[in-house]
């Protein structure tokens, strides 16, 4: 059995983040008026921390439009696919150019047992086009819906984060001799949400 290997890439990003400016401000203990310059450069570390979160758990925190992109059918979904809202389109390339696939593509991201299953092109089935390799391309709607829909734990990663960025790592914790990158109760606040892949 060949396993399909799938990437993700970002087509549009959240129009929301999982804590506000002020939020922000208040988890990092620092105060200031809005509209100072500072506020832009926190706002960076919001986007920053959440993005880390992302990549640290294999999830969309909030609604994000991802292209995924396989080297075969699509039998699942890789990191920051997750939780999937829904499938906008998915498509055949090849040489010629890209092709509405005739099959329900939630179906196929459903199917018990990974498979390579007959998809049709405007009726008949491609694998290639004078030898170029076929891929598939899947637009998906990813991301809890709202910050308020996010698991109060990864808010809370996010916060900490947040703020360890912003205090430039003022709350480093020490464990004997060893201090830590990241700041203490992160590993704890991504660890249930963390995918568990075999090698």
């Amino acid at each position: 059995m060949t396993l399909t290997r799938a990437v993700s890439e970002l087509v549009t990003a959240p129009t929301e983040e999982p804590i506000t400016l002020d939020e922000a401000k208040l988890r990092a203990g620092l105060d200031w008026v809005a509209g100072d310059p500072r506020d832009q450069l926190m706002l960076g570390f919001i986007r920053a921390a959440r993005q880390q979160v992302e990549a640290d758990t294999g999830l969309a925190l909030l609604t994000q439009t991802r292209d995924v992109w396989y080297d075969a059918p699509p039998t699942m979904l890789p990191a920051q696919c997750r939780p999937l809202q829904s499938v906008t389109e998915l498509v055949m390339v090849d040489g010629e150019g890209e092709h509405p696939v005739d099959r329900d593509p939630v179906r196929l991201l459903c199917s018990p047992v990974p498979s390579r299953p007959d998809l049709l092109i405007h009726g008949r089935q491609r694998t290639t086009y004078e030898g170029t390799p076929t891929t598939y391309r899947m637009r998906v709607i990813v991301g809890w819906k709202t910050a308020a829909d996010l698991p109060p734990l990864l808010t809370h990663a996010v916060g900490l984060l947040t703020a360890h960025y912003a205090t430039a790592g003022r709350d480093l914790a020490t464990a004997g001799t060893i201090i830590t990158t990241t700041p203490l109760g992160y590993a704890e606040a991504v660890a249930p949400f963390q995918q568990v892949t075999l090698a």
